[in-house]
């Protein structure tokens, strides 16, 4: 079964998870695939082998096209989809998994902190320098759209093999989580003033997300990326969006995942609504795709 890993060179936040839900509805939608699995350690679950935020946020986005595989062991997972019958393995967050092999390793680069404060864990967000771009097939560079210089001028250009792929992480649709009214038009988000709330490992690009769209970001509240939301936390947003003036409150779908699942019987809240997020290929779409296809073709 051929295998094409996602991953990067920083922790967190450089936006694998639409990514990883673009390969997979791209691979079905180019018949590349019948039924590709997506492999996760499903790191952040409440126990081990649990379906994390990110694996619920792809499965409400994929539905039973692409089954999301939870598992330490990525190699038991693989054999787990094989028995589902998928016939593709998107590996998430494997480039530093070394123990499954890959037919492709394709890297993403946030745009917007590209190489993680320029320093290692802990005193930065790199898991390893920038020679290790070398490593990839391919290198995506994401939230492109919201790059304040050119991709020469970010520093990855020299370490890369060939030109890095754009993509924007567009914004696609509000849902509203705990009312059955009709959800907002995205355009209902111009001049209102909103609360920012995620739990995921760059909450700056949502805000800037969300400014791009003329909402006035009136706060930020930030949670550690992962966060298993509890009661109280939905307390702390509510007490924050009164404080600041907020008339919506605005979650990422990861988030959404998680605070949905909680009563809101006797809390003063106001709409609270998860803004959906798409990758879109800015340019040479076909060419990524010629590619992925040439990998798998070697692969089988």
């Amino acid at each position: 079964m051929p295998v094409i890993s996602v991953g990067n060179i920083t922790a967190g936040g450089t936006g694998k998870t639409p990514f990883a839900a673009y390969l997979a509805k791209g691979l079905i939608a180019r018949r590349f695939a019948k039924r590709p699995a997506i492999l996760m350690r499903g790191y952040g679950a409440a126990k081990p082998g649990e379906p994390n935020d990110e694996a619920l946020e792809l499965t409400r986005a994929l539905g039973n096209s692409a089954p999301v595989i939870c598992n330490p062991n990525r190699y038991d997972g693989a054999m787990k989809a094989k028995e589902l019958g998928c016939d593709v393995a998107i590996l998430d967050d494997g480039f530093q998994h070394w123990q499954l092999a890959r037919d492709l390793d394709i890297v993403l680069i946030d745009a917007t902190d590209p190489l993680g404060g320029g320093h290692l864990l802990p005193w930065g967000r790199l898991r390893e320098g920038p020679g290790a771009l070398k490593r990839a097939d391919m290198a995506v560079v994401a939230r492109a759209a919201h790059a304040e210089s050119t991709i020469d001028d970010i520093g990855i250009t020299a370490h890369l093999k060939s030109a890095p792929f754009l993509v924007r992480h567009e914004p696609k649709a509000l849902r509203g989580l705990f009312s059955s009214e009709k959800d907002p038009a995205l355009e209902q988000l111009k001049g209102r003033n909103v609360l920012a709330a995620c739990a995921i490992g760059n909450p700056g690009a949502f805000a800037s997300t969300l400014r791009t769209l003329q909402a006035n970001v009136v706060a930020q509240l930030g949670f550690s990326d992962h966060h298993l939301f509890t009661q109280l936390n939905l307390g702390e947003l509510a007490a924050a969006a009164k404080k600041f003036g907020a008339e919506w409150i605005i979650v990422t779908e990861k988030d959404a995942v998680k605070l949905e699942k909680f009563a809101l019987a006797g809390m003063d809240l106001p709409p609270v609504y998860a803004l959906g997020i798409e990758c879109v290929v800015r340019a040479n779409e076909a060419e990524l795709w010629t590619r992925i296809e040439k990998a798998l073709r070697s692969a089988r």
